[in-house]
């Protein structure tokens, strides 16, 4: 006594698909057009925000590494520096040595 009721429930969803359809044709607040476009801009001012973002942190690391480098050179000049001093202790101590 089971009736195949497969052809109501397609029939059922594809109503339902055109009622759909036709409600949101009525009731879109854009044409067509007007959402492309919408879309269109909100896609690049998206794009344009990434690579804002992007060369917001290129320059970023661009200071940073600035910044160590010159770090980097004032350490290797103190080194340098002591260096020098120490040659200098040295030399000053070989002499004494030398001399007595």
């Amino acid at each position: 006594m089971s009736r195949n009721r497969w052809p109501e429930t397609i029939s059922a969803f594809m109503i339902g698909i055109g009622v759909g359809a036709a409600l949101g044709v009525l009731f879109a607040p854009q044409s067509g057009e007007d959402t492309r476009d919408y879309l269109i801009g909100t896609a690049q001012d998206g794009l344009d925000q990434a690579v804002g973002t992007a060369r917001d942190g290129v320059d970023q690391i661009r200071h940073t590494g600035r910044k160590w480098a010159r770090r980097a050179q004032q350490t290797a000049e103190d080194v340098r520096s002591h260096v020098q001093d120490a040659a200098d202790q040295a030399e000053k101590a070989y002499r004494t040595a030398k001399n007595s």
